[in-house]
């Protein structure tokens, strides 16, 4: 992994953050069903409200980073977010979104969230890093395992104002530390 600025390089992807030329493809993505698959909520932002939260340092800041994913080619797949939790600022909470279905399966989630998870325990020297996933999301919980993550609680959860039944996943520094899939990475 490089990071450079505000972007992370793993060996197939960029991370990058994201700009005002992202915008239209970010407000298609956010209104399209299949860019969400079926265990996300479409989030419906407008191109003035991702305007606005461009502007307003809404998806960048010391709290909370949304990454733009792209294959090293360039080819954009989708998101991936961080932010820090209000009550307990050591600890962050991570959303995925491959929103290009014929890139889902492939490894590229897992992926963007390895290195992500890497950057916030060895750079920001978090002490747990958190995930929900919809109750139904096999191949999310699948990728978490793999990642470390241990099962915390089965809860009733909002997505955009959306009910949803999933699981709570957390990783904490002293298992971060101790999974091979951080330390052995093959590029």
């Amino acid at each position: 992994m490089t990071m450079f600025g505000d972007s992370i390089f793993t060996p197939r992807l960029h991370l990058r953050k994201i700009t005002a030329d992202d915008l239209v493809l970010l407000v298609s993505w956010s209104n399209s069903d299949n860019a969400h698959g079926p265990f996300l909520t479409p989030d419906k932002l407008s191109m003035a409200a991702g305007e606005e939260k461009i502007a307003a340092g809404v998806l960048w800041n010391d709290k909370n980073k949304t990454f733009f994913i792209q294959h090293r080619d360039t080819t954009p797949m989708g998101t991936i977010t961080y932010w820090l939790r209000s009550e307990k600022n050591e600890c962050a909470v991570i959303k995925v979104k491959i929103t290009m279905p014929e890139q889902r399966g492939k490894g590229y989630g897992t992926e963007a969230q390895k290195y992500l998870i890497i950057n916030l325990f060895d750079r920001l020297r978090l002490d747990e890093v958190e995930m929900y996933t919809d109750i139904n999301n096999k191949a999310q919980q699948r990728c978490l395992r793999k990642l470390g993550f241990e099962l915390i609680e089965s809860l009733v959860y909002d997505d955009y104002q959306v009910r949803r039944l999933g699981h709570l996943y957390r990783l904490s520094k002293q298992r971060y530390q101790t999974v091979p899939i951080y330390r052995y990475h093959y590029e």
